[in-house]
């Protein structure tokens, strides 16, 4: 559970990092917020299978650890 509460902590840092260098670039903060969530959209079908790919290892990483620590107690 760490593992993904920090996982989701950098992408929340990242996409906040990334929303505040568009609005010193001189865009609103909507604009600003549209142009991140836009990439998302413009994603090829291998790009979603990338990206699906490495969230199923994460997953399967927590599992393991879960079980290991279920293991040894």
């Amino acid at each position: 559970m760490k593992i993904l509460g920090v996982t989701g902590i950098i992408l929340i840092c990242l996409l906040t990092i990334s929303v505040f260098m568009d609005m010193l670039q001189g865009f609103s903060l909507t604009k600003a917020v549209y142009n991140n969530m836009s990439s998302f959209k413009m994603t090829t079908f291998a790009e979603w299978v990338v990206l699906s790919f490495f969230g199923l290892v994460l997953v399967r990483e927590m599992y393991v650890i879960y079980k290991s620590k279920k293991k040894n107690p």
